[in-house]
């Protein structure tokens, strides 16, 4: 699926761009009232934004009223997978995977081609000595901290949070108006409903 950004918003889903300083987060989300909102890390390159965005949609759509559910990460990475690369139309393509193959593929799902591994594996299309076997290659050429290829996939751009700055300013808010609609102090501070060239007060 392309345009995956566009498609959540056009869902309803508040997507929310923050740079987290940290490799170890990749996105966050939950439902605030009846609102669906993704938190995502904007230092992820574009493959790995659009399998965390998959990822917690999943969250929304799986654990909204069962936060105890066992195995809700792995539960989230099921639903990713078969979001992006659906078995039926992926698992001819993931049969005797070779290096090259893969690159082949990242591109054309616009996911990594960790991800891929992982998906041949869950589908049964690759041993655990194949995987394993592909992550050793990865990891001599570097490949499992940045992978070749991700440069060849289009950024995903969220755009409703903006247009509803924008839209707020038009009704006549001011930028100080708009800041606290969106819970900052001061409009300088207002990082979620950017607003422009909106009058301070």
């Amino acid at each position: 699926m392309r345009h995956l950004a566009q498609w959540l918003e056009a869902a309803g889903c508040l997507l929310v761009g923050e740079d987290f300083a940290t490799a170890r987060v990749d996105g966050l989300s939950q439902w605030v009232g009846e609102h669906p909102v993704i938190l995502f890390n904007t230092a992820a390159p574009p493959d790995r934004l659009r399998l965390t965005l998959a990822h917690e949609l999943g969250h929304l759509v799986l654990h909204a009223d069962a936060l105890s559910v066992d195995d809700v990460e792995a539960q989230a990475n099921a639903f990713a997978g078969e979001f992006l690369m659906p078995a039926e139309v992926i698992r001819p393509s993931l049969r005797n995977l070779k290096i090259g193959r893969l690159l082949d593929l990242k591109r054309e799902y616009g996911v990594s081609m960790q991800a891929l591994v992982e998906r041949a594996y869950h589908l049964g299309l690759l041993s655990p000595i194949q995987r394993t076997s592909l992550y050793k290659m990865f990891s001599a050429k570097g490949w499992r901290s940045q992978e070749p290829g991700s440069d060849d996939i289009a950024a995903e751009r969220p755009a409703l949070a903006e247009s509803i700055g924008h839209e707020l300013g038009a009704r006549g808010l001011s930028a100080a108006e708009v800041a606290a609609i969106a819970g900052f102090a001061e409009p300088k501070d207002n990082t979620l409903f950017r607003t422009g060239g909106l009058r301070a007060v």
